[in-house]
């Protein structure tokens, strides 16, 4: 949580001067994310409401070169989970391969992630680099169509909480959000999307089993979203 604090006030911070810049713009936003959290596998599967904000800031340059930083979170509702962290936090450096106009463009992305994962049993973070891609189709009447996606293929392997539970292997995962946006203001915009999130593991070195005996699993988080964001 704490990095994901220092990379949105560096890019709020940068928006000042950043105006002064010309060629710049961006957005920097809050949205509430009704989700749902599930975690399934051999071991058997928990579902849970699991409702939670999300913070989201992003700097463009001559329409062309961008970063973004991102935080959301699943805070599942079950007592057998209370207190655990489901997290995920993003850097993104991107470049519009098209770019129209602010609000038409498709942009590619490569950028890093770490995930908080104490509703799955995992000790700490497991982090790893991610390839992404999105972009916005503008409509009529000031709104946009947007969508964007990112693969993980390898995150960082880690031990079980409890280490009669051994350790978590093979992470990878991937993520998408897409939705549409309303500029309603000079420098407001709103949006309604809806987002996924979803990472598999493998867990191996499990006490009481086979030394090779290997258990698959999935966590996801997905749900409809609601944001409000200042444009500069």
């Amino acid at each position: 949580m704490k990095i994901a604090s220092y990379i949105l006030t560096g890019l709020i911070l940068a928006s000042g001067p950043a105006l002064a810049l010309g060629p710049v713009d961006g957005e920097v936003g809050a949205v509430w994310w009704a989700n749902e959290y599930d975690v399934s596998g051999d071991g058997g599967s928990i579902t849970s409401d699991a409702d939670a904000p999300g913070f989201r800031a992003e700097l463009w340059f001559l329409q062309r070169y961008g970063v973004r930083a991102e935080r959301y979170a699943s805070e599942p509702d079950l007592a057998l989970l209370d207190g655990a962290d489901t997290s995920y936090t993003s850097l993104d450096f991107r470049w519009r391969a098209l770019s129209l106009t602010e609000n038409n463009y498709l942009a590619l992305g490569v950028g890093w992630q770490q995930m908080s994962l104490d509703t799955i049993g995992l000790d700490g973070d497991t982090s790893g680099v991610r390839l992404g891609v999105d972009g916005r189709v503008a409509l009529p009447g000031l709104f946009y169509v947007y969508g964007q996606g990112a693969y993980l293929p390898s995150l960082d392997d880690a031990p079980a909480i409890d280490p009669a539970m051994g350790r978590f292997e093979d992470l990878d995962g991937w993520e998408y959000e897409a939705g549409v946006a309303w500029n309603m203001a000079p420098f407001v915009s709103l949006r309604a999307g809806y987002r996924a999130q979803q990472l598999n593991f493998s867990q191996t070195g499990i006490e009481g089993l086979a030394p090779d005996t290997v258990y698959g699993g999935e966590a996801n988080s997905e749900g409809f979203l609601l944001g409000l964001g200042i444009r500069f």
